[in-house]
């Protein structure tokens, strides 16, 4: 099974490993074992997992015929009898689109078969997604989260140094694939709450808050303020390492998830502790 695609004139130079993940849908890990097994050639000859592919260039990826579904980097966080928490690696869908690959597709191997996810993440966002056992489990997410009774806890490295923001602007996302943010104040529950951990070579780590998520609505708010999110390329720039944006962690009533990023600057320490103090600065 062979998939053959030219990489879109007008976006920046990406890594190949990234570009195959962002086709394919698979994880960045099977995406380099796939360059590194001989089966990617770029203008038919082939690359390291690390060559920047820039507009025009052409991509030919032979895929093994049992091609199945990457869930190596999935993995069970937490659960109860109702709900249940998982880390979906940065690269992977969320649900099936026009790729196989999702997270969707590997509840079953992680003894969830039949569970409904409550959330998505975007494909270059890592994190945490929530499943629920039943119908009514689900229904009770939905009920505490109008209320404002879920909390979802981001980390997010930007561009710029940034204290603290909240933004409230509207986001228009109704079948766009780039969100635009308007002037209009949206409900709090929409609302993008923003504080600093610390400042890493004039850019800053950052924990951000949001109750109810739009469509890409931490990554269009933070540029719309004049933050991009370092390796964003729809809103900012696209750069080596991916996008840094890690859905962190998850309260609700009667559950808790939580998982840091791999991300070196990352001090589990100090944002723990800025959890306490965020609410009340």
């Amino acid at each position: 099974m062979t998939d053959s695609f030219f990489y879109p004139e007008g976006l920046p130079p990406i890594r190949l490993d990234r570009v195959l993940a962002l086709q394919l849908g698979f994880g960045v890990r099977r995406c380099r074992a796939l360059i590194e097994a001989g089966r990617v050639l770029v203008d038919d000859r082939p690359c390291a997992k690390g060559a920047l592919i820039r507009p025009g260039q052409h991509i030919r990826v032979s895929l093994p015929e049992d091609a199945a579904p990457d869930c190596h980097d999935v993995r069970l966080v937490d659960r109860n009898e109702s709900f249940a928490a998982l880390a979906k690696p940065d690269g992977l869908h969320t649900v099936a689109g026009q790729e196989a690959a999702c997270l969707e597709s590997c509840l079953p191997g992680l003894g969830l078969e039949g569970w409904e996810l409550l959330n998505r993440l975007d494909c270059l966002t890592s994190g945490l997604v929530l499943a629920a056992a039943e119908k009514r489990d689900a229904a009770a997410y939905k009920v505490w989260q109008d209320a404002g009774q879920v909390s979802k806890w981001y980390l997010a490295l930007a561009r710029g140094e940034v204290a603290t923001l909240e933004c409230r602007g509207r986001i228009l996302d109704d079948k766009r694939s780039v969100v635009r943010v308007t002037a209009d104040e949206d409900e709090p529950l929409r609302w993008t709450r923003v504080r600093a951990l610390r400042q890493i070579d004039g850019n800053t780590l950052l924990l951000v808050k949001i109750f109810k998520g739009r469509r890409h609505q931490i990554r269009a708010h933070l540029a719309h303020a004049g933050h991009p999110l370092i390796g964003d390329p729809v809103y900012g720039v696209c750069e080596p390492g991916g996008l840094y944006l890690h859905h962190w962690r998850l309260d609700m009533p009667g559950f808790t998830a939580s998982l840091l990023p791999d991300w070196p600057c990352v001090d589990s320490v100090q944002v723990e502790g800025l959890l306490s103090a965020f609410d009340s600065d």
